[in-house]
């Protein structure tokens, strides 16, 4: 909390708190203006009329103000404070006050400094005025300079501070200053108004204090009155020292007519009164005398490429992070499997729909923090389902708060999805180690930027990236960046909307340049900017075949609606259809004559179960499965596939767009196969060897794995069919018992089953376990507007005709599985499998 005000300060505003009552009763309302109070010449009010007034604080509600009246205070001013808007001019000129502070605030100077404008117009050239960081703001604005995103957002960064040695850093130590920034607006450089020039600086050159030419009006961007800041208290010093409104009057300010005149007449404003006389070089032009003073202020661009430069020479020093180690990796093909880029971008192009590259952004320099909090893998997961062609990850880790371990997570979490989306790297690529690191990372594609690159560095990161499989994104925001790119025979090229020297946005940019691509016969992105259906119509008409969204995606709602709503399918598929009613599939388990699995089949059972792991009552020997399987198999269409056309047609339609997650690609492959009874052999701690060779033996069309849970990874070694893996539920078991963990890892199986115990038991588990393990989903918890989705399993364990569908409406499983619960004294029923079949088939549930 800040401390209260000073003894010495006044508050005369709206809305004080009782800790906060003015030392005066006096209201400004009641205030009447002096006689010369609507003057509009800039003649220097008194001198011992002005030393003897107040010091007038205009507060922009901002806690920091409180630190600023409490140095005042304890240099001498007799302080009083306004609210920004509660307050007129007049009413500040006719209290004749010594001097004005415009303080630090939030938002806007245009929009949120209340009367600060007005006053430095009105006052500038009568008396000292001085801003801090939004004030600096509000004098640069008050001159008609453009205050826009600093490039960076700053909460108590410190920096040391280069200044002229004038004006409020008259007598200060060159090397002694040193500011606490916290601001995420600055004075645009470019914009600097003629009457001001630059008076500080950081050492890596943003502009930190301007300054008037003739008028005693000075401001800082840092907060001088933070703990953190050096030589605060000094400059304000110096500022209650000034006696008059220009500085020809203010000698202690060192601002002599020299330095007023060079500053006026200099085309580089920048620290132009620091060199003066003999300083500067005889008959030197403007860049010769501003080199002695301060290098040229970069550009974004420029600064982002220096410091990745510096990062890339950090991580390569790290033992085990060389060329010659991401090499090494790369021959040994420990890069993950990667896909066609250009291929994948324009897949939607077969329903005239162009693809959405779905950007993972936590921050950029132009806005800021977008989501801070944003996890990569969720991310990815949320675009791939909502129907992403690539997925964009910035690895930047200064600007845009990104990181290399950002692109393995989004590339892991969808690694097991059907028909992925393609992995770009977004980065300011400069070396082709960075391609190698994106490639073991797990990305399918790179962004290079022409505008960063020279002709041969373009060229040679071009082609590395190539002979990695790698086409990549070429980047141009202009039509000679166009023709560069076009000249070295990229395939795909995305216009930047935003300039990314001054990260200025331009939405024509990809429009002016869009015939030149269709007649190159590339394919052509839209970069930047796109917010709305109605960027992407106009630049579909235009040739353009992919948008990348990032911003707007990531502060979206619903992710998948988003899309939906670029793509212009509102009108269409909603998140909701893809839920219908329906029953679950079954599965009659342990059969071992033809008539019971005939009777099952009859009944309309989806899977047949054959004990094929040794030592048990049910267990059935090679030679007979064989027999059984075939006797069943001779039956051609023994009854009608459970799934429902509308949810057939769903899938498809979806299918075309999305991204399937693992256990939803195999659910729906499992309900839609068109071939049923599928064959079940169920198999118990036995070697992959052995079940490998019954189930092309048998033709099994699933594998059903009890028991060992090493080697785990058996979906991957079992090609042809699904793997069942059943997981134990006993009386200890709780949703987030250890055991269960891997219920639902992506890769490992293709249905994971729950049963009681070891299985075979007749006895039933807490279906409430089930229905938990089954709701979790950790992606749209953790992002926000992705829509929920339930995971597809077996439910076994004690199931009969008459508990099956308590147990369905308990725990809304994929499939049920019974084996004892159609048996009579150990032998199946076919009455019961009728029984059981029916019972399942009549109860339906929302899928």
């Amino acid at each position: 909390m800040p401390a209260p005000l000073p003894a010495a300060a006044e508050y005369i505003a709206g809305g004080v708190t009782s800790s906060r009552e003015p030392l005066n009763a006096a209201s400004p309302s009641t205030l009447a203006p002096t006689a010369n109070g609507n003057s509009s010449e800039h003649a220097t009010l008194g001198a011992d009329e002005a030393y003897k007034g107040k010091t007038v604080l205009i507060d922009n509600y901002d806690s920091f103000t409180y630190n600023i009246v409490e140095f005042l205070s304890e240099l001498g001013a007799d302080v009083i404070v306004f609210r920004n808007d509660k307050v007129t001019v007049n009413e500040i000129e006719a209290l004749r006050p010594a001097n004005i502070v415009i303080s630090p605030g939030p938002g806007h100077p245009l929009t949120d400094s209340g009367i600060s404008i007005e006053c430095i117009k009105h006052f500038a050239g009568k008396i000292p005025m001085m801003g801090v960081c939004m004030g600096l703001q509000t004098i640069y604005a008050a001159y008609a300079g453009t205050v826009e995103f600093a490039g960076e957002i700053l909460h108590g960064k410190t920096s040391k501070i280069v200044h002229d040695g004038k004006g409020l850093y008259a007598g200060l130590d060159p090397d002694g200053v040193v500011g606490t920034r916290y601001h995420s607006l600055a004075a645009q450089i470019s914009s600097l108004p003629s009457e001001l020039v630059v008076t500080s600086k950081t050492d890596s050159g943003v502009v930190m204090g301007i300054r008037h030419t003739r008028y005693t009006v000075e401001a800082m961007q840092y907060h001088p009155e933070s703990i953190l800041s050096k030589g605060g208290k000094e400059m304000m010093r110096n500022f209650l020292s000034w006696k008059s409104g220009t500085w020809a009057d203010c000698s202690q300010a060192l601002i002599d007519a020299e330095a007023i005149a060079h500053a006026e007449s200099t085309k580089t404003p920048i620290m132009a009164m620091m060199l003066t006389g003999s300083q500067l070089t005889s008959n030197g032009s403007d860049s010769e005398n501003s080199a002695k003073i301060a290098p040229k202020l970069e550009t974004i661009l420029q600064r982002i490429h220096a410091q990745r430069l510096k990062d890339i020479a950090a991580t390569k020093a790290q033992p085990g992070f060389s060329q010659r180690d991401l090499d090494i990796a790369l021959a040994m093909h420990l890069a993950p499997p990667q896909i066609s880029f250009p291929q994948r971008l324009i897949r939607n192009a077969e329903r005239r729909l162009p693809g959405v590259m779905a950007e993972m952004k936590r921050a950029s320099p132009s806005k800021g923090d977008i989501d801070p909090l944003a996890h990569a893998g969720a991310q990815a997961a949320a675009y791939a389902k909502g129907g992403a062609s690539v997925i964009s990850v910035l690895t930047e880790p200064k600007w845009f708060k990104g990181t290399l371990h950002d692109l393995s997570l989004a590339r892991r979490a969808i690694d097991s999805m059907q028909d992925r989306p393609a992995i770009l790297r977004k980065d300011f690529i400069v070396d082709t180690y960075q391609i190698a690191e994106a490639r073991l990372a797990g990305a399918d594609t790179v962004l290079l930027i022409v505008a960063m690159l020279e002709d041969a560095q373009l060229q040679v990161l071009y082609e590395y990236s190539c002979s990695l499989g790698m086409e990549p994104l070429v980047e141009v925001n202009n039509l000679e960046e166009m023709q560069r790119a076009l000249k070295l025979g990229a395939k795909v090229i995305g216009v930047n909307n935003r300039n990314l020297h001054d990260f200025k946005v331009d939405m024509e940019t990809t429009s002016r340049l869009a015939s030149v691509a269709e007649a190159n016969n590339v394919i052509l992105c839209a970069l930047s900017g796109i917010s709305g259906r109605a960027d992407v119509v106009k630049y579909q008409k235009e040739g353009v075949k992919a948008v990348l969204v990032g911003e707007a995606l990531m502060r979206s709602s619903d992710k998948k609606r988003f899309i939906d709503e670029l793509l212009g399918l509102t009108n269409g598929i909603k998140n909701s259809d893809t839920s219908v009613m329906q029953s679950p599939l079954v599965k009659i388990c342990g059969l071992q004559t033809s008539e019971s699995a005939m009777t099952a089949t009859l009944a309309g059972a989806d899977f047949l179960g054959f004990i094929l792991a040794p030592n048990t009552k049910r267990t059935v020997t090679l030679a007979q499965a064989a027999d059984i399987i075939n006797v069943v198999r001779s039956v051609k269409g023994a009854h009608d596939s459970s799934k429902s056309d509308v949810y057939g047609k769903i899938q498809t339609e979806q299918a075309m767009l999305s991204a399937s997650p693992w256990f939803a690609t195999a659910a729906n492959r499992l309900k839609s196969h068109p071939h049923r009874p599928l064959i079940v052999g169920v198999f118990r701690d036995q070697p992959l060897d052995e079940i490998k060779h019954v189930a092309e033996t048998l033709r099994l069309d699933v594998v059903q794995l009890h028991g060992r849970t090493e080697s785990v990874e058996w979906a991957k070694f079992l090609p042809g069919v699904w793997v069942i893996r059943v997981f134990s539920v006993d009386s200890n078991s709780n949703a987030q018992s250890a055991s269960l963990a891997d219920v639902f890892r992506p890769g490992l199986h293709h249905i994971a089953a729950l049963d009681s115990g070891s299985g075979g038991t007749g006895e039933p588990f807490d279906w409430s376990i089930a229905s938990t393990l089954a709701n979790v989903d950790i992606v749209s918890n953790i992002v926000h507007g992705t829509m929920p989705a339930r995971q597809p399993l077996m439910l076994a364990g004690g199931l009969h005709a008459g508990n099956v569908a308590r147990a369905i409406q308990a725990a809304r499983p994929l499939i049920v599985d019974t084996s004892s619960g159609v048996e009579t004294e150990g032998r199946k029923d076919g009455t019961k499998i009728r029984e059981f079949v029916e019972a399942v088939k009549a109860t339906k549930i929302l899928a």
